[in-house]
């Protein structure tokens, strides 16, 4: 006994069967015991210690959350995760062997589990192990597949474990993991975000971390903001990094910004009118059916704040537009992360009966890989009861019959969201818009009214219809971009670039010759941005977009000089 919690022995006992039913407490520790899921911060008043998550903290807990897919049998009652260690607790609810519910039930409410609802039952574990090896194999698979992710060993090899064996005994256990990131801040070592901090060895430290105040609320305090590309003002700029359209608003929108700003005086209008109907007459369906909204961000917003809540989480892929996790964590919604394939392509067939939310960006985002209509359509018709959402951002370069609009006439379980910022060359203006059964509109409607009513202002709707109306020049600059998609990709694999066909505005590349970080910011020092990502899986990989045939005659003489 330490500290009030029983000793917990290393691995597992000898001759006990870890598949009965029964909870258990089990530590894992990283490798090396280095801090590299984050820090411990606050502490001060009214400050309570928490942990401050990193990138790999939140793949950890992500992994939590599918856990249920490979052990529907297993539940995770609570979990804390900390620099250097996690602390579960797991319930056996029935094991293979039929084993049944425990009767240990939390007598507070704690930590809401991650964990999945109706989860597709007799998932098959991704380990092969004996039947009585219940807990070590949910710990291996947690390792694996974390490790997999983050594209690193993160655990060490043995785990801790205690078999809890009285309500009282659960009780003190849920009250520890409760207070661990207080009983780390009483070492005087810790790293904290007040003045002077003392280093704990291994830790990382926060300095990356933008300074809080003490006002912010602290449910808050981990939210990770999503990060743009670089927004740099430089003369001489070649700017690759945004997906932004390199070709000016069709030409007749200046003068219809300029025709709407005497009724800058007036608030813009609620309903959208025109604009809705311009988007009804491109799309093929009635005005009714669309929602338009502050770039298709909001559309997102309004959907998932709409269509998921505590209890209901959004399923999507582990490698896709990273505001996702984003809205997940300001929102509060569990999140069901799905891995994508070894070569980036996503396997629809995951996402079949799931009985949770679905996003699906297509094409994905950064992978540039499409999927076509009738797979979507398949995960639509197979979740009849929850909703799927289709974010084509950039279906416009993929080619004809590529969007999910035409789903929208048949089932009423699906939203497809598109923006102008990408082929209508309107980023600055900042409009989206989603097509959905106009049930679904209301919903989301009735969301918008609670907070943003006035959520287009006039300016943007007057560019947006009058890009919107310009067919001819909206089909000129996406058949530009495309030609310089393929004549870009061609010059890439001449250069010993590789990567797959695009179906958007931008390229997703790796090479051998040079590392793709180096590349990146050798390029930025010469006045060319593209895009590199830091994160597990894409670290050897570039995003680039396509500009104008000068642009990318500027990017390959920089690039050529640098790989020489």
């Amino acid at each position: 006994m330490k500290d009030g919690v029983p000793e917990r022995k290393a691995n597992r006992l000898a001759t006990y069967n870890y598949s009965q039913s029964g909870v258990y407490f089990i530590t894992i520790c990283s490798k090396n015991k280095r801090c590299t899921f984050g820090t411990i911060v606050g502490g001060g008043v009214p400050d309570a210690p928490r942990t401050r998550l990193s990138p790999t903290d939140k793949i950890v807990a992500r992994q939590l959350g599918n856990m249920i897919v490979f052990y529907p049998h297993v539940r995770i009652e609570k979990y804390v995760v900390m620099p250097n260690h996690i602390h579960l607790l797991i319930a056996i609810q029935q094991g293979p062997s039929g084993a049944s519910r425990t009767h240990l039930r939390p007598k507070k409410p704690g930590l809401a589990p991650v964990g999945l609802r109706n989860a597709p039952a007799g998932a098959a574990p991704p380990t092969s192990a004996r039947a009585s090896q219940v807990i070590p194999m949910f710990i291996s698979t947690l390792k694996r597949l974390t490790n997999k992710t983050a594209g690193h060993a993160l655990w060490q090899r043995r785990y801790y474990d205690h078999i809890i064996r009285s309500p009282d005994d659960y009780n003190t256990i849920w009250h520890y993991i409760d207070t661990n990131p207080a009983k780390w801040a009483q070492d005087t070592r810790y790293v904290t975000d007040f003045p002077d901090p003392v280093r704990r060895p291994g830790c990382c430290t926060n300095k990356e971390v933008t300074q809080m105040s003490r006002y912010f609320t602290k449910t808050l305090a981990a939210l990770e903001p999503y990060t743009p590309g670089e927004q740099l003002k430089l003369p001489d700029l070649v700017k690759l990094n945004a997906n932004e359209n390199p070709y000016p608003p069709a030409p007749g929108v200046a003068a219809a910004v300029a025709g709407a700003v005497p009724g800058l005086r007036l608030y813009s209008d609620l309903t959208e009118a025109a604009l809705c109907a311009a988007i009804a007459r491109h799309c093929g369906v009635q005005p009714e059916n669309i929602l338009c909204g502050n770039g298709s961000d909001e559309n997102l917003l309004l959907a998932l704040r709409a269509f998921c809540d505590e209890t209901h989480p959004l399923a999507f892929a582990d490698i896709t537009y990273s505001f996702y996790p984003v809205l997940c964590d300001l929102l509060h919604i569990p999140q069901h992360v799905i891995l994508v394939e070894e070569d980036f392509s996503l396997d629809l067939s995951k996402y079949h009966g799931l009985n949770e939310t679905i996003v699906i960006a297509n094409p994905n985002a950064p992978t540039t890989l499409l999927q076509p209509v009738a797979a979507i359509e398949e995960v639509v018709r197979t979740n009849p009861d929850s909703i799927v959402i289709v974010d084509e951002a950039y279906i416009d370069f993929a080619g004809p019959n590529a969007s999910c609009v035409p789903l929208t006439k048949k089932y009423d379980n699906v939203i497809v969201v598109q923006t102008f910022s990408k082929s209508h060359n309107l980023a600055g203006a900042r409009v989206g818009f989603c097509v959905a059964n106009p049930e679904l509109i209301a919903d989301m409607n009735r969301i918008k009214f609670s907070y943003s009513p006035y959520n287009v202002n006039s300016l943007s709707h007057a560019a947006a219809v009058a890009a919107m109306e310009d067919e001819n020049y909206f089909r000129d600059t996406v058949g530009k971009i495309c030609a310089t998609r393929a004549d870009t990709m061609t010059k890439l694999r001449e250069r010993g670039f590789t990567g797959p066909d695009s179906a958007t505005n931008f390229l997703f590349v790796t090479t051998s010759r040079m590392p793709c970080k180096q590349i990146f910011e050798r390029l930025r020092q010469k006045g060319v941005l593209i895009r590199y990502f830091s994160a597990p899986r894409l670290s050897d990989y570039l995003r680039i977009t396509i500009g104008t045939p000068e642009q990318m005659q500027r990017f390959f003489e920089e690039l050529d000089l640098i790989l020489g």
